[in-house]
């Protein structure tokens, strides 16, 4: 027989190192490279509209470009634009299942996965979906964390 179970321990968030900043614009960077490709669209972060347009241009394309390059890129420029919009911050999480690139903000530490929530609609082909995802993340957030 097993006892109760116990909750998981809460997330350790800690601020992103220079090298993991670096890291994260260097995705806008190629986020911008790839809405150029796709959308016509040079500016960084590129637009939502223009980040749909990358996943839909990817998804019927043969220039080989990798699905992590794809996630990676417009995840950090949802990401950000979830950021910019929200004022939740960027930060490493660590928990029982890993170390991962997070927006975090109180007050109820609340974490956001913006990579992730792309890496899982890019998988399973969903197109378009990044600007209703972000204007679903926006509302929740400021239901949770109305800004001032």
């Amino acid at each position: 027989m097993t006892g109760p179970r116990r909750p998981a321990p809460a997330p350790q968030v800690s601020p992103l190192s220079e090298a993991e900043a670096q890291w994260c614009q260097d995705q806008l960077a190629v986020a911008g490279v790839l809405a150029e490709a796709y959308a016509g669209d040079g500016t960084t972060p590129p637009s939502l509209t223009s980040l749909d347009a990358v996943v839909a241009g990817w998804h019927g394309d043969d220039r080989g470009i990798d699905v992590n390059t794809v996630v990676n890129a417009v995840g950090v420029a949802f990401g950000e634009h979830v950021a910019r919009d929200t004022g939740l911050s960027w930060v490493i999480a660590t928990d029982e299942h890993g170390t991962d690139l997070a927006l975090h903000g109180r007050p109820g530490d609340l974490l956001l996965h913006p990579a992730n929530a792309v890496a899982k609609r890019v998988v399973e082909g969903r197109t378009p979906f990044v600007a209703a995802l972000h204007a679903e993340v926006v509302a929740a957030v400021r239901r949770v964390r109305p800004q001032p």
